[in-house]
């Protein structure tokens, strides 16, 4: 493709947004194409990408509205706002449990980790913020992506390269598309060694009107026997909700 259909195709993609975002309600595909007299196959496979990357929901055929991803990405600051209220109850945690706690959104097919708290054992994972781990064999990754359809699950791990990061990743397709569905019945994840030799990760999703993040806990395997688990995992769903709470109640009094 050569540069100036690249400019044209973002230009076009920019204008679809730009309608979408200047309504308040849910607008047609033969709405957006009068509005811009761009050609209707266009306009549909504008969409169609802009669904995949999860800025515009399609409600139903033909019928398509922006999402609250497209409208915090416009406002900007999330990451801060959310490392500011996540903070105090990541805090609690750490305290509660004295392992390692971080935060962390979906970038991309990565885990983008904004916040972290290393445990107070001399035996633990250190993780630099902002550091990048693979979606797929993370806790992290797991529990943001739990609200995704299985087709929206299918475009992400096509647009994955799936790489093994110990002897214990999953990296079959199928194996991880049963390991999601499990993260959905359940409501968090739990994986081990799967990132890091050693190392078991506890995952929950932070919630807005959608999933916006995750918490997790990240403790030596040699410490996360059945019973530590099991409280582990009480602990850390638990102030997922706490911070899902607190910025729900944030966006409500800005309204």
């Amino acid at each position: 493709m050569s540069t100036t259909s690249e400019a044209t195709s973002l230009g076009k993609a920019f204008h679809v947004l730009e309608v979408m975002a200047t309504s308040s309600d849910t607008l047609t595909l033969l709405e957006i194409v009068q509005e811009l007299g761009f050609h209707k196959p266009t306009v549909h496979r504008i969409l169609s990408e802009l669904v995949e990357l999860g800025y515009v929901n399609r409600v139903e055929k033909g019928i398509y509205q922006i999402t609250p991803k497209l409208r915090r990405l416009a406002l900007g600051g999330l990451d801060d706002r959310l490392i500011e209220i996540a903070d105090p109850c990541l805090r609690a945690l750490h305290d509660e449990t004295g392992e390692t706690v971080n935060l962390g959104v979906l970038r991309g097919t990565n885990i983008r980790y904004l916040r972290v708290l290393e445990s107070t054992h001399p035996l633990r994972r250190i993780v630099e913020p902002n550091s990048n781990d693979p979606f797929y064999s993370t806790s992290l990754g797991r529990a943001i992506t739990l609200q995704l359809s299985d087709d929206e699950w299918d475009a992400l791990i096509e647009r994955t390269r799936l790489i093994a990061r110990t002897t214990e990743t999953v990296i079959d397709a199928t194996q991880l598309r049963k390991i999601h569905q499990r993260v959905q019945q359940d409501g968090f994840s739990v994986e081990q060694d799967q990132n890091d030799v050693g190392v078991t990760c506890i995952g929950a999703p932070v919630y807005e009107e959608e999933i916006i993040a995750a918490i997790s806990l990240s403790v030596p395997t040699a410490r996360a026997d059945a019973k530590a688990l099991q409280r582990f995992i009480k602990a850390v769903v638990r102030t997922a909700r706490q911070i899902s709470k607190q910025i729900q109640q944030q966006s409500m009094s800005k309204t």
